[in-house]
């Protein structure tokens, strides 16, 4: 298993079990199960942090996708929304990147194949506001 340091930073990454487990196996060469990987959060103290699935719906997400800048933004706001504390650049940068999606007309979207993975997308019906997302079919 990760350190508890890892473990950490992927959780604020807003990485599911099942991605950790994938990067585990892709990092670490080994194999664990979901389960184990919850034991090792919750022998960390990481339960019950922000949860990120209504900003990401979409699973699971390519580990070569999980540092993009639409996913940050929605970690973000993720995180603003739980009532948790941004730093002043964190802020700036989410409120542009929102003003710029308004500004555009856009949504984020997610492919796995697609080379970027996240895309933005022209909003139409069926895309939330809030956030401003196109939800996985």
């Amino acid at each position: 298993m990760p350190s508890d340091s890892i473990l950490e930073r992927w959780v604020d990454d807003g990485l599911t079990h099942q991605e950790m487990v994938d990067r585990i196996r892709e990092q670490f060469d080994t194999t664990v199960s979901k389960s184990a990987v919850a034991a090792a959060l919750s022998r960390a103290g990481l339960t019950n942090r922000v949860r990120y699935d209504t900003h990401i719906p979409w699973t699971p997400i390519r580990p070569d996708h999980a540092r993009s800048y639409p996913l940050s933004m929605l970690r973000l706001m993720a995180r603003r929304d739980a009532g948790l504390d941004l730093t002043e650049p964190q802020t700036a940068r989410l409120d542009s990147w929102l003003e710029r999606l308004q500004r555009e007309n856009a949504v984020v979207d997610y492919q796995y194949d697609h080379a970027d993975g996240f895309v933005y997308r022209r909003r139409k019906r069926g895309d939330l506001e809030h956030p401003p997302i196109r939800p996985p079919r």
